[in-house]
């Protein structure tokens, strides 16, 4: 039901616009029984941390490349303050 999911691709064996299926099919085989396995608590602590941020979960190399498909910023920028306020010249 979540256009950015990938499970309806994998449920269907069909390609779509993000997902390629063939690897984790091959890798996994039937997915409805890989998604009815019990996760460890940390892949769920994991997955809770990664979907109240809404950032993906991936390689470095894996979230560079959804940014450019996508256009987005999805990686997390510089914490903290961002330096001294320049004041506006008002003559």
């Amino acid at each position: 039901d979540y256009e950015w999911s990938s499970a309806k691709a994998h449920m269907t064996g069909k390609d779509d616009r993000l997902v390629t299926v063939k690897p984790l099919l091959e890798r996994f085989g039937d997915w409805e029984s890989y998604l009815s396995q019990r996760l460890i608590t940390r892949e769920l602590d994991l997955i809770e941390k990664h979907e109240r941020s809404e950032k993906p979960i991936g390689s470095r190399e894996f979230v560079s490349s959804i940014e450019e498909m996508t256009g987005l910023k999805l990686t997390p920028g510089k914490r903290g303050p961002k330096g001294p306020r320049k004041k506006k010249d008002n003559n």
